[in-house]
């Protein structure tokens, strides 16, 4: 991505962390004085959401939120009161590896990565929180059960991809298993001269960590 659309994307983003508290009585002028950014962009962007299913207009003329997104948010939630030991996790698989971590939920139409760390590496890839993971990505492998015998599948619940998708990125994605049958994947990216795989063992750790969540059990990262 260049740097005029990564400025829209954050942009975006600005704007949706600051809609709940925007004034509803004149929500562009306050979202306008929340995130510093001009009225005029304020309104276009809104648009741009609106066309993208992130925020609605309602017939009072209010924007909110959109359900499709607040699902995503929902699902964003994986483990019950955990996110920050999620994180912490994640941020320490990357401290590890220098790889890029994702955690990645399938929402009923796609697969989201809603929570991302950008790697000490460039990849090919653009490496943010909410962006869409591709059906044959290796968290997809593991995620969707249309993957069950593919050949990318490896043990341990996991899934790899060795430039099958862009030349030059590499992946390793373990499934996740959540309370009350949910599921979400932990991947990791990679160039193609660090190959992913070759941290298998510490998204595998990350991985059970991750799980413990679930309980009482004591949790250890090293």
């Amino acid at each position: 991505m260049n740097e005029p659309g990564r400025e829209v994307l954050e942009s975006g983003f600005r704007i949706l962390r600051a809609l709940p508290d925007a004034d509803a009585r004149r929500q562009v002028s306050s979202l306008a004085e929340q995130t510093s950014i001009p009225r005029s962009t304020v309104h276009r962007l809104l648009h741009q959401l609106r066309r993208s299913g992130a925020v609605e207009l309602g017939a009072d003329g209010r924007w909110t939120v959109s359900p499709h997104l607040l699902e995503i948010a929902h699902r964003s939630q994986p483990v019950d009161g955990r996110r920050t030991e999620i994180n912490r996790i994640i941020q320490a698989l990357r401290e590890q590896t220098g790889a890029t971590v994702s955690l990645v939920v399938a929402t009923e139409t796609n697969l989201v990565a809603v929570e991302m760390i950008p790697g000490r590496e460039k990849l090919v890839i653009d490496a943010y929180a909410g962006i869409e993971m591709p059906d044959l990505s290796a968290a997809a492998i593991v995620l969707a059960p249309t993957h069950r015998h593919s050949v990318r599948k490896r043990p341990l619940h996991a899934a790899v991809d060795d430039e099958d998708l862009l030349e030059g990125l590499t992946c390793y994605a373990r499934l996740l298993r959540l309370p009350g049958g949910g599921r979400a994947s932990i991947q990791i990216a990679t160039s193609a001269g660090r190959r992913a795989e070759n941290f298998a063992a510490h998204v595998q750790r990350a991985a059970n960590t991750i799980e413990a969540l679930r309980s009482d059990a004591p949790i250890e990262w090293t």
